[in-house]
């Protein structure tokens, strides 16, 4: 009994949550009250604070949800799970730069639209900017590493490299989402990856 209970509960939350993504993305974050939410989901506010106590307890689902997509550690101290693109950067091939980034693009219909609304959170809710630096910065850090495994660069211009590769990255994911790409994001990706190749690997 206890095991459907468990299951009944998880319905009711990616049902919650499912609804709030549409709503916030339809409406926008801040336009959007619990109430609707609630009643989209076809429950109570009450039960919906019982799931989530506040609106940021919810952010954190929906990023617990990208990580879990992008199978990423989620959790405040836990290490990336992003062995891959530390590869990837390691390895310093073109080839395996396009390859990892049409992987993740692969996966922006599923995860980019948390992430857009987690970014409007973030405009007003400061333990959600937190939360979102904290995710920006364990991506960077991904890329350093990978830059630090191959020794390649000096030290002291790792992390800008990092941030410079992972912005460059976000913005072209942000015109897809904003559906300024099609049909043109193989062309984008092409593009993406020969910079992050000069970028982070070709150190001639």
């Amino acid at each position: 009994m206890s095991s459907l209970r468990e299951a009944q509960k998880q319905l009711t939350r990616d049902r919650i949550v499912e609804c709030a993504l549409e709503l916030f993305t339809a409406k926008g974050y801040a336009a959007t009250t619990i109430d609707e939410i609630a009643v989209a989901a076809g429950t109570t506010r009450v039960t919906f604070y019982a799931y989530y106590p506040s609106r940021t307890e919810l952010m954190k689902d929906f990023m617990g949800r990208v990580n879990a997509v992008l199978e990423r550690a989620s959790g405040a101290g836990q290490p990336s799970t992003a062995q891959e693109l530390v590869d990837v950067v390691h390895a310093g091939e073109l080839a395996g730069i396009l390859g990892w980034l049409e992987s993740r693009a692969a996966l922006w219909p599923v995860f980019r639209p948390y992430l857009d609304v987690l970014e409007e959170a973030a405009a007003l809710d400061p333990e959600v900017r937190a939360l979102m630096d904290a995710w920006h910065e364990e991506v960077i850090s991904d890329l350093v590493r990978g830059l630090q495994v191959a020794g390649r660069f000096a030290a002291e211009t790792h992390h800008i490299r990092g941030t410079l590769a992972y912005t460059q990255l976000d913005y072209v994911a942000t015109l897809w989402t904003r559906r300024k790409l099609e049909p043109h994001r193989e062309h984008a990706l092409e593009v993406l990856a020969d910079s992050w190749y000069h970028l982070l690997c070709d150190d001639s």
